[in-house]
């Protein structure tokens, strides 16, 4: 039976940071229009340093060097340590990559910056722009290191990786699978290339 989808906390989500600073905001010129005195611009000033913060919550991930973005995705591999996560004698199972014809740009441009196929990387906590679940995300790495999110991996299996990824997120690594696109033209597919053990039906 799989486990109920793990969900961002409130203070890693976009959009409760959003509207938080919006409410913040709307509070604050409330109680300055209202005329408190000493004690409204105490409670301002409060307001403001908790609108600061969740605005900065939002900001600095995408400003940090060699950090994630909200997605958490990461904008390089560089220093990342690569383990696979399949064996090449063993015999694999192909996975079909959701939400793949959303990114077209993305696997275009992973495959032009790539003599060959483009590698695959799985992203643990992972999740979408505003959105609040967490998911197993599969990027492509191109020759130069440059990361592209490409999509999720299907839910039935989010469980299982999960405890495989966590270790090597725990220690700065990433797994890397075999990764396949097929198509020479929009749209893209992508595939991955998992353990046989791995429940793949869906």
């Amino acid at each position: 039976m799989n486990s109920s989808p793990r969900r961002k906390p409130l203070w890693r989500w976009e959009a409760f940071l959003f509207g938080l600073v919006l409410l913040l905001a709307i509070v604050a010129g409330s109680i300055v229009r209202a005329g408190w005195g000493l004690i409204g611009a105490l409670v301002v000033g409060a307001l403001l340093v908790v609108a600061v913060a969740a605005a900065a919550l939002l900001i600095v991930p995408l400003v940090r060097p060699g950090g994630r973005d909200s997605e958490n995705t990461l904008r390089s591999v560089e220093g990342v340590e690569l383990v696979p996560l399949t064996s090449g004698e063993a015999e694999q199972r192909t996975v079909r990559v959701l939400q793949s014809e959303r990114r077209q740009t993305a696997i275009e441009a992973a495959r032009a910056k790539s003599a060959g196929e483009p590698r695959g990387v799985l992203t643990p906590d992972a999740s979408v722009w505003l959105g609040r679940r967490l998911q197993v995300a599969v990027d492509l790495v191109s020759d130069g290191g440059t990361v592209y999110r490409v999509g999720f991996v299907p839910p039935e299996l989010e469980a299982d990786l999960e405890r495989l990824l966590r270790p090597l997120a725990e220690r700065g690594a990433a797994a890397l699978v075999p990764v396949r696109i097929v198509g020479e033209s929009r749209p893209f597919r992508v595939e991955i290339l998992l353990p046989p053990q791995m429940d793949t039906s869906a």
